[in-house]
């Protein structure tokens, strides 16, 4: 009688190492399945577009100087410095040679400037501005839109933006030629 209560107790303790060595294994292979699903997730996750730092930069189609259509995801695997400006701001008059210089001294930057219209008197200001600073890069005429999707509310406002189109900083204010490389240098 002992020795079949010696083997019913046996028997139980087995059962009971098999029973939590399934469940072991079983949640593991649950853990291991739960991060692989989380890591896809993260990887297929889509940018939200926005105007702050980690969102995609909202896409936008404007008008050149020379009426050609210019989309912001024209410039998309390389960076971009955008640029809101206009003739008659003080700070923008300051900033414009030191974007000239920074937009001529490299190749990995594109320098994309929009002139905030609705604040101007005369769009011939525009270009006569541009003439007046010998400014080459491209340049756009804004729309209302465009201010509002990017906050601009004082001149000048910038917006960093790396090779895939992730807005990096905001800028309010005038920047220089060190600073914008320093800054760019910093991002991929």
């Amino acid at each position: 009688m002992k020795k079949i209560m010696w083997a019913i107790l046996a028997l139980a303790l087995v059962w009971i190492l098999v029973d939590f060595g399934f469940d072991f294994i079983q949640e593991r292979q649950d853990e291991k399945q739960a991060t692989t699903d989380t890591q896809l997730q993260q990887k297929e996750k889509v940018l939200e577009e926005g105007n702050n730092s980690g969102q995609l930069a909202y896409e936008f189609e404007a008008e050149d100087m020379d009426g050609n259509v210019i989309k912001l995801s024209d410039y998309r695997g390389k960076k971009v410095f955008l640029n809101f400006w206009a003739s008659w701001c003080p700070p923008c008059k300051v900033e414009m040679p030191h974007l000239k210089e920074f937009s001529t001294a490299q190749d990995e930057v594109v320098v994309l400037g929009v002139n905030v219209t609705t604040s101007e008197t005369d769009l011939a200001n525009v270009q006569s501005f541009l003439n007046e600073f010998d400014v080459e890069y491209t340049n756009v005429y804004g729309t209302q839109k465009m201010f509002n999707l990017y906050r601009v509310q004082s001149l000048p406002t910038s917006y960093i933006i790396d090779s895939q189109g992730v807005i990096q900083e905001r800028i309010v204010g005038p920047v220089t030629q060190d600073i914008l490389t320093t800054k760019f240098d910093l991002i991929e």
